[in-house]
């Protein structure tokens, strides 16, 4: 399996990051998080996970994203294979859509075959796990307050041909990385 993507959405706390940490051991590849491109930023406005940043931000972790994806699209190694994480927040939301659309730009660019992700858990589960001290390490989102609001997010459809759903609930991460690894098997044909 050489120059794949697999592309992981989903709201906070789904279990994007330790999936694709599991992947890319297993794959190999190189695991691009959205906190890749995001935490160069955040380390310098210093956010506490509950309180939102400053509108600003976006435009800045937005021209990191670009570099670093310019640069996987013409510099990375031809079969090198990549694990996107993208911490969706509403179905509609403009920079969503464009995360998409650069993400998977860069992947036709490439030439890779690329399985898009649509990770989900129920709002119970999601509180929980957004909570867990270890987030505030990683600069991520901590207000399990939200969870009910990010469990029933409409899931972003890219119009991606090669897309699969998996309901993280009671789920071991292990078991979420195995079935991709299977959906990476058995390709759509056509």
């Amino acid at each position: 399996m050489d120059n794949t993507f697999v592309y992981l959405m989903g709201p906070p706390g789904v279990g994007k990051y330790t999936v694709g940490k599991l992947l890319a051991e297993r794959m190999p590849a190189r695991l691009i998080d959205n906190h890749y491109w995001n935490n160069p930023i955040f380390e310098i406005v210093e956010p506490d996970g509950k309180t939102p940043l400053p509108a600003e931000v976006w435009d800045r972790t937005h021209a990191v994203r670009t570099a670093v994806l310019e640069t996987i699209a013409t510099l990375a190694p031809p079969k090198r294979n990549f694990i996107f994480t993208h911490a969706v927040s509403n179905e509609n939301h403009p920079m969503d859509r464009l995360i998409a659309g650069q993400i998977l730009s860069t992947a036709d660019r490439r030439g890779a075959n690329t399985l898009l992700v649509r990770l989900s858990c129920a709002s119970a589960e999601l509180a929980t796990r957004i909570e867990e001290p270890g987030r505030a390490i990683r600069l991520k989102a901590r207000d399990g307050s939200q969870a009910e609001r990010y469990a029933t997010l409409t899931k972003l459809d890219a119009h991606h041909p090669w897309t699969i759903d998996l309901d993280t609930t009671g789920s071991e991460p292990d078991d979420t990385a195995r079935r991709i690894l299977q959906a990476l098997a058995d390709p759509p044909q056509g």
